[in-house]
């Protein structure tokens, strides 16, 4: 094996990228998806409820139906770039773990090499950590926003989830009042009225879960399933989220699933976490949701020697990601700059087939 199949080999097998977030395991890609485009084309689609009509005559001919269960939309990916400047310079210094007489290993091109691969390999996980964030907004709101490196939002694309998928409970879930059960059989009926689906998985904030089971009626109905744990979702197993059970409500059964993780912000060691501590998701299958991450075209100038036999010029995470490489020397700076690229964008197609229900008012 060549060096460069070698690195490439590096990037893929590294368990924090195979191991895709919670968020992300929703979402599926396929060789359709990655695209050279700028935009990327797809249908939303919203399931219809009508009855067909019979015809009084056979005579006159079909009935005129409008096309509005397909939406035709053209979505931009936002585009992500990041990169590290290595000065000749600071490669002359020995590194952490080299021996002043390292001649050989602490060689300054060798040194280089190592400082790249770790940049980039940090860039791809960042840059993973962005798709779970995208996918973590869609589930709560229909909406994902993006920020610049100061914090300002610059991406704002909204899917236009029906309020009737958003509900927020009459009696807050903190309340010896509350009706945990019939929240959750609301929800479950709205998807199933408009998305077709029977809904399975319900995905809890930390909040949400402990105020549900303060309820005694929601308490008496969960059954602690750990004898077949993930049976129904085994693909939801060790992704960050744990398992707690189900539930049957009124004609649905759930999978009852906590997710806890959390990410940093790019400046600031503030964390957040990315389902909301009183939220509960409810979806479909994960089978029956057609949840997409797409990949726009990204320009790039291409890898020059000898970096183009060293470093991928592209690194594709099988099913979820794909991110783009480039190394370049600047030679009045005497600098080295190692940077990788991605335009990933995450869509919910089957808009109706989930919903967030807020338990707090």
């Amino acid at each position: 094996m060549d060096f460069l199949k070698r690195v490439l080999k590096m990037f893929t097998d590294d368990a924090r990228m195979q191991k895709r977030g919670f968020f992300t395991t929703f979402f599926k890609t396929t060789e359709e998806d990655y695209t050279n485009a700028e935009f990327v084309e797809i249908d939303i689609e919203r399931s219809g409820n009508k009855v067909a009509p019979v015809l009084k005559d056979h005579r006159t001919g079909g009935v005129i139906v409008d096309d509005d269960i397909f939406t035709e939309k053209r979505f931009k990916p936002p585009y992500s770039c990041l990169k590290q400047p290595v000065p000749i310079m600071d490669l002359m210094q020995r590194q952490p773990g080299e021996r002043d007489d390292d001649a050989t290993i602490g060689s300054w091109f060798a040194r280089l090499v190592a400082k790249i691969k770790k940049a980039l390999s940090k860039f791809h996980r960042m840059f993973k950590e962005q798709i779970e964030l995208q996918c973590a907004q869609i589930m709560q709101t229909g909406i994902v926003q993006l920020s610049d490196e100061n914090g300002n939002i610059v991406y704002d694309l909204d899917f236009k989830m029906k309020s009737s998928h958003k509900p927020t409970v009459s009696v807050a879930w903190s309340s010896s009042s509350a009706t945990p059960l019939a929240d959750l059989e609301a929800l479950c009926d709205a998807i199933n009225d408009d998305g077709k689906s029977d809904p399975a998985i319900a995905i809890f904030g930390r909040n949400a879960w402990n105020n549900a089971l303060k309820n005694a009626d929601f308490k008496d109905a969960v059954k602690k399933d750990g004898m077949n744990l993930g049976q129904l979702s085994p693909a939801l197993k060790n992704r960050g989220g744990r398992y707690m059970g189900y539930v049957d409500i009124g004609s649905y059964r759930l999978e009852l699933w906590v997710y806890n993780d959390s990410y940093e912000s790019f400046k600031g060691s503030t964390l957040t976490k990315f389902m909301n501590a009183d939220k509960v998701i409810v979806t479909a299958a994960v089978e029956d949701l057609d949840f997409r991450i797409v990949f726009g075209g990204v320009p790039t100038a291409g890898m020059k020697e000898p970096f183009a036999s060293i470093v991928p010029a592209e690194v594709t995470y099988d099913g979820f990601a794909r991110i783009h490489n480039r190394v370049w020397y600047d030679e009045n700076g005497d600098t080295y700059t190692g940077e990788s690229k991605m335009r990933a964008l995450a869509i919910p197609v089957s808009i109706d087939k989930f919903g967030c229900l807020t338990t707090t008012l």
